[in-house]
This record gives C-alpha cells, sequence and structure tokens, in this order.
C-alpha cells in the first residue's frame, strides 16, 4: 500500500471520483476541492476532508490566497485537477504553486496546442492525422458559401472550451443544418474565436492514453453507444486500433507530453477516421478503464511522484459502462421527443431495460454503484427522491405561496423588519446583472420611501456565476430607468460564503438559481425564498439576451413580487 496525500479538484461522478477511488484504494489519503457541495461524489468513503476554495475569478487573488494557504499547510504530494475550470487557474499561477506541491497539469507548450482547438488540428494536420474539413471563421461569412465549402450540417466550434477569463461559461459547439439557423449562428460569433467543421459521419470512439516524455506506456480504447451533448454515458471497451494508436503516439511525442490524456476521434463504415480534440485532463470515460483494472490515476501519481515509468496492461473488451442516473435522463429526454411514433418509444425503452441485465453477465460495470464505496449511488438516489419529494409538495394548492409567507413571517418575528440593520435580505440570481440588482434597488427604494430615516432591513444582490465587475446589459438599464430604477452603475457581484451565512433571507428568482445556490451552499436551504411565490407568478425567467420585451416581462414580475415582499416586511 502508498502512503501519501493528494489534494483532487472537482466534484462530478466521472473523472473525479474515478480518481478518488483509485488513489483512496492504493493507501493514498485524498482530500477534495469541489464547486459542488452537495456532489453524491463527496459521500466516498475515500475522501478524507473537503475543503472550500473560491472559484477563480476577477484577478485570481483570493483563489490564489486560498490555494496557498491550503498548500502550505497540508503538503500534498500531487494536487489533481479534474477539469478545466481548475486546470487552467493552476497553470496560470503554475510559479507560485509549484514549489509547495507537484501539479498534474500539462506543462505550457502542451497547453496550448491541445485546449486550442485550432491548434490541435494545425498540429495533426502537420503530423499527417486525417481532421474533418473546417478552419476559421473570417469576418462577414455568408452562410451559403460556407455550406457550399463545408457541406450541411456545419459545426460551430468555439477554439476554446473555456479560457481563464471566462471560467464561468463553457463554450458549446453548435450543429447548423440550414443556411438560416447557420447566418444566425454567425452573426452571434467571434471569428477570432470560432471554427467551422464539416461534419463526419461515423461513430465516436476514445483512446486514452498515459504518456511520459512523449512514449504511450498505456492506451485503452472505447467506443460510445449512446452520447447527448458531447457527452457519452454509456460505453464498451474496445480492442487498440493500431491506426487510432499511432496517432495518439505521434501527437504525445511531438508535444513530449508526460500525463493523462483521451483523444476523441470518429470513424466511419469504410474505416476512415478523424481525431476530433484531445482532452489534456481526466476524462468523463475514466470509470471504465480503471474498473477493468487499467488504473490510469494511480499510475499517473506513480509516474509523476516517484518517476515510476509502468508497463502496459491488457483488458477485457466488450465491457460496458455506465453512468447509470445521467443515462435515464438522456432515455427520459428521447422518449419525450414529440417526433417519436409509439412504437419507436416502446423499442428504445425495451432495448434499454435489457441491457440493465448486462451486469450479470458480468458485461457491464457502473460508474458510480461499486461494491466497495457504495454511499455515493446511495446519496445519488437519494437526491432523485428529494427532487421528487419537492415536486410533488409543489402539487399541492397554495403550497409555495404558504412556505414564502412563513419565511417573511419568521423575519419579520425576528426583530429584522423593525430595527434598522437588523437583518439583510439577499437577491440572488445567475449573472448579477439584470434580475437581482433591479429587485434588490427596487425593494430599497420601496423600504427606504417607508422609512425615510434609514431602512428596515439591508437589501443586496449577488450571483451564482463567478464573474465578478460586469455592468448590467444595456436592454436591462433601459429598463429599469423607465421604472425610476437607476442600474448604470451597477457591477456584479459573486455570492460568497460568508455573505450567504450572514444573509436572513436568500431570494431567488427560478428553480436554476436556487439549485446552484444550494449547490455551493447547501446549508441555508431554510432560508431561500422564491420571488414569485410571493405573488403566485412561479418563476421570473432569467431575460438575458433576449431582447426587449423579454425584460419588460421580467421587470414586470419582478415589481409585482416585491411590491407584494415590501407589504409582508411593512405589515
Amino acid at each position: 500500500m502508498q502512503t501519501g496525500k493528494v489534494l483532487v479538484l472537482g466534484d462530478d461522478t466521472r473523472s473525479f471520483l474515478a480518481a478518488v477511488r483509485s488513489l483512496g484504494r492504493a493507501g493514498l489519503t485524498v482530500h477534495a476541492a469541489p464547486a459542488n457541495f452537495r456532489s453524491p461524489s463527496l459521500a466516498s468513503r475515500y475522501i478524507a476532508a473537503i475543503h472550500d476554495i473560491p472559484p477563480w475569478m476577477g484577478d485570481g487573488s483570493a483563489w490564489l490566497a486560498a490555494m496557498r494557504t491550503l498548500l502550505g499547510a497540508e503538503r500534498y504530494d500531487l494536487v489533481i485537477p479534474c477539469n478545466e475550470t481548475t486546470l487552467l487557474p493552476l497553470a496560470r499561477h503554475r510559479a507560485e504553486l509549484a514549489p509547495l506541491a507537484r501539479l498534474a497539469i500539462p506543462e505550457d507548450a502542451a497547453i496550448d496546442a491541445l485546449f486550442d482547438k485550432q491548434a490541435t488540428r494545425a498540429l495533426a494536420e502537420r503530423l499527417g492525422i486525417p481532421i474533418a474539413p473546417g478552419r476559421a471563421l473570417r469576418a462577414g461569412e455568408n452562410a451559403e458559401d460556407v455550406i457550399a465549402e463545408l457541406g450541411a450540417p456545419v459545426l460551430v466550434k468555439p477554439r476554446h472550451s473555456y479560457t481563464l477569463e471566462r471560467l464561468a461559461t463553457r463554450g458549446k459547439v453548435q450543429v447548423a443544418g440550414e443556411a438560416r439557423q447557420l447566418a444566425a449562428i454567425l452573426a452571434r460569433a467571434k471569428p477570432g474565436a470560432t471554427l467551422l467543421e464539416g461534419f463526419f459521419p461515423g461513430s465516436g470512439l476514445g483512446v486514452s492514453v498515459l504518456a511520459s516524455r512523449g512514449r504511450v506506456l498505456q492506451a485503452f480504447e472505447h467506443h460510445r453507444v449512446h452520447e447527448e451533448a458531447g457527452s457519452s454515458y454509456y460505453r464498451v471497451s474496445a480492442p487498440l486500433a493500431p491506426d487510432l494508436l499511432a496517432a495518439c503516439g505521434a501527437i504525445m511525442a511531438a508535444l513530449d507530453y508526460t500525463g493523462l490524456a483521451m483523444f476523441e476521434f470518429r470513424r466511419d463504415a469504410a474505416g476512415r477516421f478523424v481525431l476530433l480534440e484531445v482532452n489534456a485532463r481526466p476524462w468523463g470515460s475514466m470509470p471504465l478503464p480503471v474498473a477493468l483494472g487499467v488504473d490510469f490515476p494511480y499510475r499517473w501519481y506513480r509516474l509523476l511522484v516517484a518517476g515510476e515509468e509502468t508497463g502496459s496492461v491488457s483488458y477485457r473488451t466488450g465491457v460496458y459502462g455506465r453512468n447509470l442516473m445521467p443515462d435515464l435522463r438522456s432515455l427520459r429526454a428521447t422518449l419525450q421527443d414529440p417526433g417519436l411514433g409509439t412504437a419507436v418509444r416502446a423499442r428504445l425503452a425495451a432495448t434499454w431495460a435489457l441491457r440493465l441485465f448486462r451486469p450479470l453477465a458480468g458485461r457491464e460495470v457502473h460508474d458510480v454503484m461499486v461494491r466497495d464505496d457504495p454511499r455515493p449511488a446511495l446519496a445519488e438516489v437519494a437526491e432523485v427522491g428529494r427532487e421528487v419529494a419537492v415536486r410533488l409538495g409543489r402539487l399541492v394548492p397554495g403550497s409555495e405561496q404558504r412556505h414564502a409567507r412563513r419565511l417573511v413571517a419568521t423575519l419579520r418575528q425576528a426583530g429584522g423588519a423593525h430595527q434598522p440593520g437588523g437583518a439583510r435580505i439577499v437577491f440572488v440570481c445567475q449573472g448579477n446583472i439584470c434580475r437581482s440588482p433591479f429587485a434588490a434597488s427596487l425593494l430599497r427604494s420601496l423600504l427606504d420611501r417607508a422609512v425615510p430615516a434609514g431602512g428596515r432591513v439591508e437589501v443586496g444582490s449577488a450571483g451564482m456565476m463567478p464573474a465578478p465587475d460586469r455592468p448590467s446589459p444595456p436592454e436591462a438599464i433601459a429598463e429599469a430607468a423607465a421604472r425610476g430604477i437607476d442600474l448604470a452603475s451597477h457591477r456584479s457581484a459573486w455570492l460568497s460564503r460568508a455573505e450567504a451565512d450572514a444573509a436572513t433571507l436568500l431570494v431567488v428568482f427560478d428553480e436554476i438559481n436556487r439549485a446552484a445556490l444550494l449547490d455551493r451552499h447547501p446549508g441555508v436551504a431554510a432560508k431561500v425564498l422564491g420571488l414569485g411565490n410571493l405573488a403566485g407568478i412561479g418563476a421570473i425567467a432569467d431575460p438575458w439576451g433576449r431582447g426587449p420585451e423579454a425584460y419588460r416581462r421580467a421587470y414586470d414580475a419582478i415589481t409585482r413580487a416585491v411590491d407584494a415582499l415590501a407589504a409582508q416586511l411593512q405589515r
């Protein structure tokens, strides 16, 4: 058994949980730094401690200070980021943090080549590795000309899934099947940050590797069975294809790469393939190779910490890996497609159900449910149960309004509504640029009018998106000004744990807000209020990016609900 200590950054039930289990089974002490503190993965028996690190935002100073403090106190052997939102800050601050712990991140040259899709395409082309037809977007592109050149459908891709300056939002691949749709996408796309790519028909597959100084030590191939939005929740192990392995080896050698990487390919019926992209970090399908004895995370640890280059091991092929809950949600979304006939739905459901018997034959493993660490799967089931209970509770007429009134009554009884500074209400939305600053300003003005000598309750606003210091959009400023509210000087703020804990009441606008708030701060559930519930209007949708009419509707609803809240507070 190995002794040592590792910090794993992340919280998902795929790469993060696989890494935690691999390292924990080897006897290492594993600590976690998640973004979602309700994640079922955090129930793993192999996590010895959980740390709260703020997301990287602004100039990164708060994140860097927290990381320095944690690494200095704990003396980890290795820090493993499981996603780009944690890897990119480590890369930016490599010089400051590397003296405190080894960082499991690629060298800067590899990051430049593999985290930029255009650079990856250029590298593959130089090495003679097939890629789909495509190029960078040019200014003033005509949709018809693009389709004539690349064919339809056209994939419009961001060059970077994430950038350090935009860690709060992931760049998404968009598919345009005809010219009008493509024209709408191109109108919003930025030429310097966008790629156009022709669609290559075929099946998705991946080759995962562990490399040392450009040499592939271990490889594993999987094929996607179903996939949705770029993710595969059901896949199968497959024999290594020599042509794909050679392509991976050429890129690893060209970059003198050390570490883990997963290469995404697509192969057609004629056997031709193209390279799609390279994930130079732990990847979502990692639980399958780990379950089959290809222990990528622990061997990565041994390579980086002890310099040990382990030899290649064989693995069973034809074994399926499933992430059950996301796969169920994907099935539900498919079955709800109005274009499917009854017979097709029945066949899909029956096929999916029959596959559930594969574990009995030893031909399927689950990402989350494993014998030696069952608690994450139980937590996942409990989470679904809570969601069902909440939805059933909302079916009771008036339940949401009664709950909202009880929260406000509790605030009054505590004295907050009668004593200046005695309580604090914080409006929380996603970005803190549209809904929450308007609602906070409106409530503040109503309370100030009622008590000119200094308000009965302190009112603020914040967002869950770690993107501070952004102004409100012009549509928000104009619509708010028409109602006597000035948002011109507003700048967004992120809801810190200290502010969430100190608030007497946290007011959200929809279930996306509520979920994001409770993911980060699960302990504040008892003081979260849905604003629209006070007026019986339910969720108030985010108007961002939807035009002036959406702002008018949203601000009408907010005004009605804030009026109801002010009346309750002044009662």
